[in-house]
């Protein structure tokens, strides 16, 4: 009996010297493209970050991630001066017109027509944004360039 146990007891041993250890699940779940390409989007490392996007967007079923990342796609699109970065934006607002971004989108694209000169194009997107929803830094800034567009449109009556 005393071998049995003995000889049990070495089997179990050189059994759990076989034990593997798991990778982390930062490393191994479905998204960690989408927090690396967000975290290049942070560090203003625009270019990568798209990329990333674009192939988080391909190969992610969720609606809502896939929202993200063609808000976040657009996104790095205006700020690399892209020439379809308002086609991709227009886009992302005609595709997800439920997305919590969406309000963003339109102050994006916005002031991406401001940036531009292209004031009547930019009210168009100026008088879709909520502005309950702004903070109060983003208001003033979000009132002087929609007043600014308004003025230089020749609307003196609204841009006051």
């Amino acid at each position: 009996m005393r071998r049995v146990s003995m000889l049990f007891f070495l089997l179990w041993m050189a059994g759990m010297s076989k034990v593997s250890g798991q990778q982390s699940a930062i490393y191994t779940h479905n998204l960690s493209d989408f927090d690396k390409a967000f975290l290049l989007y942070k560090d203003k490392q625009y270019q990568s970050a798209q990329i990333l996007f674009e192939r988080t967007k391909q190969d992610n079923k969720d609606q809502d991630v896939q929202a993200d990342c063609a808000y976040y796609i657009a996104n790095c699109a205006i700020h690399l001066n892209q020439g379809n970065a308002d086609e991709l934006m227009e886009k992302f607002v005609a595709d997800y017109p439920t997305s919590s971004k969406q309000n963003q989108a339109y102050i994006e694209v916005a002031q991406y027509y401001f940036e531009q000169g292209k004031f009547p194009q930019a009210l168009q997107y100026f008088d879709k944004v909520d502005e309950s929803a702004l903070t109060s830094e983003d208001l003033d800034k979000f009132t002087f360039e929609k007043g600014y567009a308004y003025f230089t449109a020749g609307n003196k009556k609204d841009a006051t």
